[in-house]
């Protein structure tokens, strides 16, 4: 019989001043490392800098102090910025109207495409593959190519330019959302559904009590990157309710008027943008938990 002897596979070793040895694994990790801190440092520089900025007064910034920390510290900036008015509308108002329009946008949305995703991914009916295959199509038509159709059908349906159309167009249960759920609602076991059939529980009470609390961690992730879309949506607001201002709307009027004061223009950026930093904040680690390689677990 021949005997194999195992080769022993020795590391690259880059030698140190000191005499000591690191492995080229090592280096490759903190050349990595330090890349993305560069990235992270770039990223968070801008939101510093309209921090600090949001915080001084607009002589001030004028006079030449733009990088500098401020003087004065301007607390009553966001006060004066809520009750900026565009159009007879406050900016505070903009803001209630962007969490009404994410709030509920959110759970229709996501409601509507829970149902159509467990449905799709445990029930076997005819068409059950087009449906799936329509949903990754609705994926792939640009936005801007259904324009026209959908600026027809709002007004023949009379619900243009009311807070009702735009939760009507964030109500489609096809889409990002439907393909996540879809897949999580397939690697939940039937096992679960057969036991409850067999304790009297109906389709609804299976459904409702049984398979959406097992899906409870990828919903709520689904709901926060949903959220998130939707808060900062401004074509819609604007091509469908011009007449009730979001806050991502009111933001681009806000700079029109107001031209050259950037400590107040940044004040109403920093409203619009810390309650999302918030909120993703609060929720990372069910987001990151529960999104696995581009899909969500079960």
């Amino acid at each position: 019989m021949v005997k194999f002897r195992k080769a022993k596979v020795k590391m690259f070793k880059v030698p140190r001043a000191k005499g000591r040895r690191i492995s080229a694994y090592a280096v490759i990790k903190w050349i990595v490392f330090t890349i993305f801190v560069a990235y992270a440092v770039s990223l968070l520089t801008p939101f510093v800098w309209m921090l600090i900025t949001s915080f001084k007064s607009v002589g001030e910034f004028n006079a030449g102090n733009i990088f500098g920390l401020p003087k004065d510290m301007k607390f009553d900036n966001i006060i004066q910025v809520l009750k900026y008015e565009i159009e007879g509308q406050s900016i505070l108002s903009m803001l209630g109207m962007s969490i009404l329009t994410t709030v509920l946008g959110t759970v229709i949305s996501v409601g509507l495409s829970a149902i159509s995703a467990y449905c799709v991914a445990k029930y076997r009916f005819p068409g059950r593959k087009i449906i799936l295959g329509a949903a990754i199509f609705t994926m792939i038509v640009p936005i801007v190519g259904t324009l026209p159709a959908q600026v027809k059908m709002m007004d023949t349906l009379g619900i243009n330019d009311s807070i009702f159309g735009v939760l009507f167009l964030y109500s489609g249960c096809f889409g990002f959302n439907f393909i996540m759920l879809h897949s999580s609602f397939e690697t939940i076991s039937w096992s679960y559904a057969e036991a409850a059939q067999m304790d009297g529980a109906n389709r609804f009470q299976i459904l409702f009590r049984v398979m959406i609390p097992l899906a409870k961690g990828p919903i709520i992730a689904v709901c926060i990157l949903q959220a998130i879309i939707l808060w900062n949506d401004y074509s819609t607001p604007f091509l469908f309710m011009n007449s009730l201002k979001t806050l991502a709307v009111g933001l681009n009027s806000l700079q029109t008027e107001m031209q050259e004061q950037y400590p107040l223009i940044f004040s109403a950026v920093m409203v619009a943008v810390i309650p999302i930093v918030i909120l993703f904040a609060c929720f990372q680690k069910t987001i990151i938990k529960n999104t696995v390689a581009g899909g969500l677990k079960g």
